[in-house]
């Protein structure tokens, strides 16, 4: 991921010139000190393109694949290892000793927490994203209180450690570093990219915008109306067809990128194409030069459907597709043939019509939406802290993004393993895992009473619910304490037995006499 600072309200124009930089996030954009005889003379040597209406040959763009290893060995993780895989202890380590530093700079004395403390914050908010209310506090409130969260770590705490995570020591950073608008967070990005990169790439790849919401006042912040969330951060983002957020830096043979106008243009193109990368996305024809093809009035005449198409001298090929609107897009290589129809509503005879569809927008429309799910999925189970820190929005959007890639590669190795159980959806990932960061391998605190008003009334306990507590706590060997209570069914006895021995920590029933040990068997680590 790459942050951009720069506002999306430039006109077309100002992209006309695009070089073959282009190949990275940011368009890079000549600065007034250039020398203008450099400027002509790179000009002079630009690669002019000849656009003829000649046929495609479509190249030969057999996906040749990383051979990826211990696919086998991940066939019993769990939710919590898998987000471990992307979130390493020494990230939160590092967290916890920069959050305690920060803590003896801002106010005299340490906040004393550990690793394990940030890993509970984290399960809290996967929590939180889960069961949303209005405010932080409704969560320790007897009137709506969620164990989830208020069980984990007494609300002051909580709010504590939210004013004081920090990622990076202000007083040891030097003044370049600090050119880097994004420094405070830097080396928590960095290492988070590390891991993404480390998962083999899928074959076809997504390339857009992805915009973190933030209304506050920042230096980053940007205004884009054509997106859901309009006013935030927006950073570039590289996504597989699955919504597997991945980096730039391709290296395997036969990638497929797809992306919109904002970065298409000839010269990338072809430079990709020459790496081994092949390449479909929008393009305005203003960066089209040489190139002339029928105009949006002489389609329309035809009907929808109707289209037109220029190849140049290295195989790549331009099409203008009309169905309600003219769309232009060019690909390395994909073409026309075969032509394919698609289903679309006619608004004049009111009835569903088949408009021809050649091959190149059927792939674009199919492949060009990882970044968009990556968008949707993100939103789904996100709690939207306040903080005065702008860049916490930015940290917050990284974690839930990691769930979303660890829930992706979860389900790409139940796929290999031709698993006969379906994969289990996203919010009981994301539960598991929060239960499991939350809980595995920590003690239990007393967090005191429930916040409640004072003309509340305490409401009749409940029946207590049946759980399904995470192998990750099951067997983490800390405070399974057994207990004497109401005697109900074992949980772990096929059997019809029961027993008055109840875990604290994992919250079941258990057979615990001469006869059966169901207690050991059932937090005994295999």
């Amino acid at each position: 991921m790459h942050d951009d600072g720069s506002s999306d309200s430039s006109d077309e124009e100002d992209y006309q010139d695009e070089s073959v930089a282009q190949t990275s996030t940011e368009v890079e954009v000549p600065t007034a000190t250039q020398d203008t005889k450099e400027s002509v003379k790179g000009n002079a040597k630009r690669k002019e393109y000849r656009w003829r209406k000649i046929q495609y040959q479509a190249p030969s763009v057999n996906f040749i694949a990383c051979v990826e290893e211990g696919t086998e060995d991940r066939c019993d993780w769990t939710p919590y290892v898998y987000f471990k895989q992307f979130v390493t202890d020494d990230m939160l380590q590092e967290t916890a000793d920069q959050t305690n530093l920060y803590s003896v700079q801002k106010e005299g004395k340490s906040v004393n927490t550990t690793a394990k403390q940030i890993e509970q914050v984290l399960g809290m908010y996967m929590h939180m994203g889960l069961i949303q209310m209005s405010c932080v506090r409704a969560y320790w409130e007897m009137e709506a209180k969620l164990p989830a969260v208020c069980d984990v770590m007494s609300q002051d705490r909580f709010l504590k450690l939210l004013t004081l995570i920090h990622f990076q020591d202000n007083l040891s950073v030097s003044d370049d570093a600090k050119k880097d608008k994004l420094w405070k967070l830097r080396p928590w990005l960095q290492k988070l990219r590390e891991q993404f990169l480390c998962i083999p790439p899928e074959e076809c790849h997504a390339v857009g915008e992805i915009m973190v919401p933030f209304k506050g006042k920042s230096h980053l912040s940007v205004y884009m109306p054509a997106k859901p969330h309009k006013w935030g951060f927006k950073m570039w983002g590289r996504a597989g067809q699955s919504g597997y957020l991945y980096d730039f830096d391709l290296q395997e043979k036969n990638h497929k990128v797809f992306a919109d106008n904002y970065f298409t243009s000839v010269p990338l193109v072809q430079h990709l194409k020459e790496r081994g990368i092949h390449y479909i996305g929008t393009i305005w024809m203003n960066r089209l030069k040489d190139c002339t093809m029928m105009d949006e009035k002489e389609l329309k005449k035809n009907g929808r459907g109707s289209m037109d198409f220029r190849v140049n001298q290295d195989n790549n090929i331009i099409v203008k597709w009309y169905d309600n609107k003219a769309v232009n897009l060019i690909s390395s290589f994909v073409g026309i043939e075969p032509v394919g129809n698609v289903k679309c509503w006619d608004c004049k005879s009111k009835t569903p019509i088949m408009v021809p569809r050649p091959t190149i927008v059927e792939t674009y429309n199919k492949f060009m939406g990882g970044v968009d799910l990556l968008d949707m999925l993100s939103a789904l189970y996100k709690f939207s802290f306040r903080s005065r820190r702008w860049y916490m929005y930015i940290w917050w959007h990284t974690v839930t993004v990691v769930v979303i890639n660890a829930w992706n590669l979860y389900r790409r190795d139940q796929k290999k393993q031709e698993s006969q159980m379906k994969p289990m959806a996203l919010r009981r990932f994301q539960s598991l895992d929060g239960s499991s960061l939350s809980r595995a391998g920590k003690a239990k605190i007393k967090c005191g009473r429930p916040l409640s008003s004072p003309e509340a009334t305490p409401t009749p306990p409940r029946k207590r619910p049946s759980c399904s507590v995470p192998l990750d706590v099951r067997r983490d060997g800390i405070d399974h304490f057994p207990t004497w209570e109401t005697r109900q069914r074992c949980k772990h006895f096929t059997g019809n037995h029961f027993s008055h021995v109840y875990c604290e920590k994992s919250k079941v029933h258990l057979c615990f006499n001469k006869d059966r040990n169901c207690f050991f068997a059932y937090h005994k680590v295999k």
